[in-house]
Formats: structure tokens, C-alpha cells, sequence
């Protein structure tokens, strides 16, 4: 091919549509990242296993558990008020004719953040930690029922209690364990070992709002 044609509108074209096509190249990486992260929660999931195991079940570790566990719960109740009552101020703009609030979503949902630096078997993996699972509230401009107080967002958690999986302790037995402390310590990547450094101070409700 000669140079001239190379520089022609029809062959750089050409080139930029194979370009756009050929999605080889987005797929090796999507591939890449997706085996990086499970990887990643294998890690996640492996630590967790060998903390649960070696947690030693002294009366000072249960009661630092239950004391998390009641904070967490405040925190979940605190999570369905503030999302129920921004949902009334919400729908009260709309009912004004604030069109621009016509679909909204609100999250609420319970965040814990730490200044601490954790040391040893946890560095290098503390900051996968955010995509651990945690206690949510959603409500939207148009639910299938509308609450009549905020107790309804999460009526169905609290139907039992949630010492099941990891959190299933034989001191638990006559406990009420919240949705939210499984949320974080059976479905999220926190261990029992963890919890007995968190602070109940560093976990706190926080709330989005989308347009």
C-alpha cells in the first residue's frame, strides 16, 4: 500500500472502526480486574475464617460484641428515620410543584471509618474493606407501599434475630443480634478479632440523595 493511501480519509477510518469493534482488548481487562477482586475477596474471606476461628470467647470479648452489637442497632433505627423523614420533606417539595424532585432515591446506610492504622496480617487489605457489605436503607420516589412511619423500612429485619453464620456464639443464645452487625461481620469482611479494635464512635450513619 502506498503512503498516500494510508493517509487517506477511507483507510483511517477503516482503522478507527476495527479499532472500535475489536473489544478483545476491553475484554482481557474487565477479565483482569475481575479476577484481581476475587482474588482479593479470597484473601478477604481466608483472613476472616482464621480470625473467627482463633477469637477467644472471654466475657470481656462478648460484652465489647454486645455493646457493638446495641450501637449498630441505634444506627439502623437512625438509618430508616432520617431516610423516611427526608422521603416526607421530599415528596412535600414535589406536592409544591418542584418538579425537579419528580424521581429521587434515598440511601442511607451505616459507614465505619477509622483514623487507626491497622497493622500486621490486615495491611495491604484494610482498604478492600469498603466494598464490604453493609447496613443499607433504600426508599424511592415511588414504592410499592408507602410507609406509614419509619419503623416499616425495616420491619422485615427485624423479624428475628441474626446470630446465624459467624455470629452464630453459644452467648448468643438468648441475645437479640441485629441485621446490621451480620451485614457487617457474616456478609462483610470484618472478623470477630476486628471488631474488638473498632470503636463505637467510628461508626456513623451517612445519607445520599440521587436526583
Amino acid at each position: 500500500m502506498k503512503y498516500e493511501d494510508r493517509r487517506s480519509p477511507e483507510y483511517v477510518n477503516g482503522i478507527i472502526d476495527l479499532l472500535i469493534e475489536d473489544s478483545r482488548w476491553i475484554k482481557a481487562q474487565k477479565e483482569t480486574e475481575m479476577e484481581c477482586r476475587l482474588h482479593q475477596e479470597m484473601q478477604l474471606l481466608a483472613r476472616k475464617v482464621k480470625a473467627n476461628a482463633r477469637f477467644e470467647h472471654s466475657k470481656e470479648n462478648i460484652a465489647k460484641l454486645l455493646r457493638l452489637n446495641r450501637r449498630l442497632y441505634e444506627l439502623q433505627d437512625e438509618c430508616a428515620k432520617t431516610a423516611f423523614n427526608m422521603y416526607k420533606d421530599l415528596t412535600a417539595l414535589m406536592e409544591q410543584g418542584k418538579a425537579y424532585y419528580k424521581t429521587f432515591c434515598i440511601e442511607s446506610k451505616i459507614i465505619y471509618e477509622s483514623e487507626e492504622d491497622w497493622e500486621g496480617e490486615v495491611a495491604g487489605l484494610y482498604d478492600s474493606y469498603d466494598r464490604g457489605n453493609r447496613f443499607e436503607v433504600h426508599i424511592r420516589d415511588a414504592p410499592e407501599k408507602v410507609p406509614a412511619e419509619y419503623k416499616e423500612l425495616n420491619a422485615w429485619h427485624e423479624e428475628l434475630s441474626w446470630n446465624i453464620e459467624c455470629l452464630e456464639l453459644p452467648e448468643f443464645k438468648n441475645e437479640y443480634i441485629c441485621f446490621a452487625m451480620h451485614k457487617f461481620f457474616a456478609d462483610g469482611c470484618y472478623s470477630l478479632e476486628d471488631a474488638m479494635r473498632m470503636k463505637l464512635e467510628d461508626f456513623y450513619v451517612h445519607t445520599e440523595i440521587y436526583i
